[in-house]
């Protein structure tokens, strides 16, 4: 009786010391919620959605380079807002690739950049791409993106 008492508790132990797997919907909910939050941060212009990448992120620019980093995107991002104001009319629902701890998000956005002293504007209409990563403490973060604009003028 104690032999089966002891395998049953240890039984009992492994199984809840196991990770517990979320299913492919939660996995998408957790990720549109916060590919949601990212963007409508983003149309902000503000430099509030980098909290959405991890430190480290990967950027891939549609030229091939690679850029590593968000402080030094930050800073560019802002400088950039010193000249141009940004006017995010509309960002599609993704299509995802979806594993445990990783997803792929790809979806389109149509976005307007406003000259600051001639308001003069220039339409951009790209695809954004994004690899999430699901950190220790269970937020979901981008460690790798790039992007495809001016599919087409306006």
């Amino acid at each position: 009786m104690k032999k089966l008492t002891i395998l049953i508790l240890g039984i009992f132990l492994i199984y809840s010391c196991s990770e517990k797997k979320l299913n492919e919907s939660d996995i998408k909910n957790q990720v549109l919620t916060t590919y949601n939050e990212m963007y409508n941060s983003y149309g902000e212009g503000t430099d509030e959605f980098w909290k959405y990448f991890e430190n480290d992120f990967l950027r891939i620019t549609p030229s091939g380079n690679f850029q590593k980093g968000v402080e030094e995107q930050k800073t560019k991002w802002n400088d950039y807002l010193k000249v141009k104001k940004l006017h995010l009319e509309s960002f599609d629902a993704p299509e995802m690739i979806i594993s445990q701890k990783q997803v792929i998000t790809i979806g389109g956005y149509v976005e307007y950049f406003i000259d600051r002293t001639t308001k003069d504007s220039s339409y951009n209409r790209g695809v954004y791409v994004a690899t999430w990563r699901k950190n220790d403490n269970g937020d979901w973060k981008i460690c790798m993106d790039t992007w495809h604009s001016g599919l087409d003028k306006k």
